[in-house]
């Protein structure tokens, strides 16, 4: 594991699951749809960064800046 981000069932029934990041953390519980659209932000924010000039932003801004909330 570790590779990218997962969801996964927590019980038998489907009803509870735990999206995992990268470094196989959890990083949220709830409904598969909740998970599967924390899931869609998380790719998207790290896409956006992807694309970023990494060199010229400091970190913490390139991430504010990813996630839409810089200038």
């Amino acid at each position: 594991m570790g590779t990218k981000p997962m969801v996964f069932p927590l019980d038998t029934h489907g009803h509870v699951y735990v999206l995992h990041n990268e470094a196989d953390e959890p990083v949220c519980t709830g409904s598969r749809e909740t998970c599967y659209r924390l899931l869609g932000i998380m790719l998207e924010v790290k896409k956006r960064a992807d694309e970023m000039d990494m060199k010229t932003v400091e970190p913490i801004e390139q991430i504010a800046q990813a996630a839409g909330a810089g200038s």
